[in-house]
């Protein structure tokens, strides 16, 4: 079965026997993908949309509905957690899954990990995880097509206080070098030169220069790290 680059790398961060909950799940490909894989025999996808549902449930014949159990419900309200288990949260913003993880925290805690790809505002997910006893084990950027990924798999445990380079860009971006990371962050650096130079020359309310600035000296923190790393 073919799937998305990054779908697969999600799907991959899964080790094989595990009990995995898909919250949000659309489609369901990561749990066709697991399941046709022979990653998981015991897959609960989950989504607050039925007709979304309903388009999994049309692909599944009787072997895969013996692997695959829907339910209509908003994150990991109604989900039962037990032992063995992971779960997954793709597709979504990053605020949406810390509302997601914020509502059912103590179920978080008892899963064996978490997978998160958040397709927007990821500093947000590492200041969440690592201001609530969470520890980050996977993070990384991959680039599928035109767009690029963060994806982060966590646990519950206590991590260290991550920098805020790393809060806004991963947090082993000192451990292992990415070129596509220091890609971005150039293209990342220029537009937000840009966004502060117009608001400050043209826009007489300032709302958003504080962030701007904070996500500027993110980015010179790592592009400092870099230069020592090489001279």
């Amino acid at each position: 079965m073919k799937i998305t680059k990054r779908l697969e790398y999600i799907a991959n961060l899964v080790d094989e026997g595990k009990s995995v909950i898909d919250i949000g799940t659309d489609h369901g490909l990561v749990p066709l993908y697991l399941a046709k894989n022979e990653i998981s025999k015991d897959i609960l996808a989950t989504d607050i949309s039925k007709k979304s549902l309903q388009k999994l449930e049309d692909k599944l014949d009787e072997n895969l509905k013996k692997i695959i159990k829907t339910q209509v419900c908003d994150g990991l309200d109604k989900v039962e957690v037990k032992e063995n288990q992971v779960a997954i949260i793709a597709g979504m913003g990053a605020v949406s899954i810390i509302e997601i993880l914020n509502k059912n925290i103590e179920k978080v805690r008892r899963l064996d990990y978490v997978i998160c790809e958040g397709n927007i505002g990821n500093e947000k997910l590492r200041k969440f995880l690592n201001e609530n006893n969470f520890y980050i084990d996977k993070d990384f950027l991959i680039k599928d097509g035109r767009k690029h990924y963060d994806i982060i798999r966590f646990k519950n445990g206590k991590d260290r206080k991550l920098s805020l380079g790393e809060i806004y860009f991963g947090k082993f971006i000192y451990q292992d070098f990415n070129p596509l990371l220091m890609k971005r962050i150039d293209q990342i650096y220029k537009k937000n030169l840009k966004f502060k130079e117009n608001i400050e020359k043209f826009s007489e309310n300032k709302e958003g220069l504080d962030l701007i600035e904070e996500r500027l000296k993110a980015i010179e923190e790592v592009k400092n790290y870099e230069d020592k790393r090489y001279s």
